[in-house]
């Protein structure tokens, strides 16, 4: 029985490593190729890998249904976008800002949200997207419905504006993405989490109050989600 489960561990790690090596090798593959257009095509791709990613930490193990999470990768995009309009392109000051505004915005929102339940969620999560939606396409000084005209990239020492770089660091978060949301559901925060999704009425009936959790996995959501915005 252990040598079958160390065998089948064995083949799983094979093929991440895999996987990983490929990963890392595609961009220099491409641009030997000439195909350099595609390195950004996938770090697209991993960009909404990343997005997903976070919608699933509420929705898949907390079966919070929320229509509005484009919001929050909005709201990362916008504050590296509006910091570097007004002359501070630092890349480290842009991500970091990013994660603080969306952390503030996704606590007063799921503050708000979370005392809903069912389709009642569902709208005003998408109430409140909509909300920022036209908020933002009323900064006329920003470009309104036209978008933001960025001047010059976020700064990253010579680093910046490498299309390897970017796909790398993206290949980077969308790992250490998927191992925190696997760490975290696996402890006990995460097990109450899931079995929220379950009953929520039952673990308020054994003395565990759900909302602190909810809120606590809906912040985090909405950072992973400012962090795809900002890339």
């Amino acid at each position: 029985s252990s040598d079958v489960c160390s065998s089948d561990l064995g083949r799983r790690v094979a093929l991440w490593l895999t996987v990983l090596a490929a990963a890392i090798a595609l961009p220099f593959v491409l641009r030997s190729q000439g195909l350099d257009f595609y390195t950004s095509m996938v770090s697209r791709m991993l960009i909404y890998g990343l997005a997903a990613a976070s919608l699933n930490l509420i929705l898949g193990y907390g079966g919070l249904v929320s229509f509005g999470h484009a919001a929050f990768v909005g709201v990362g995009a916008y504050t590296v976008g509006i910091l570097i309009h007004e002359g501070v392109p630092n890349g480290w000051i842009g991500f970091g800002a990013a994660i603080v505004v969306s952390a503030l915005f996704a606590l007063v929102i799921g503050a708000i949200s979370l005392r809903t339940r069912g389709v009642y969620f569902i709208m005003i999560t998408l109430a409140f997207a909509q909300l920022f939606y036209y908020v933002f396409i009323s900064l006329r000084m920003f470009g309104g419905d036209d978008g933001m005209t960025i001047q010059k990239l976020s700064h990253w020492g010579p680093l910046t504006g490498n299309k390897v770089a970017i796909y790398l660091s993206l290949v980077l978060a969308l790992i250490l993405a998927i191992i925190a949301i696997a760490r975290l559901v696996q402890s006990r925060f995460g097990l109450v989490l899931r079995a929220t999704m379950v009953s929520e009425r039952r673990v308020n009936a054994v003395g565990t109050p759900s909302l602190p959790y909810r809120l606590v996995a809906y912040v985090l959501s909405a950072e992973l989600c400012a962090v795809a915005g900002y890339f």
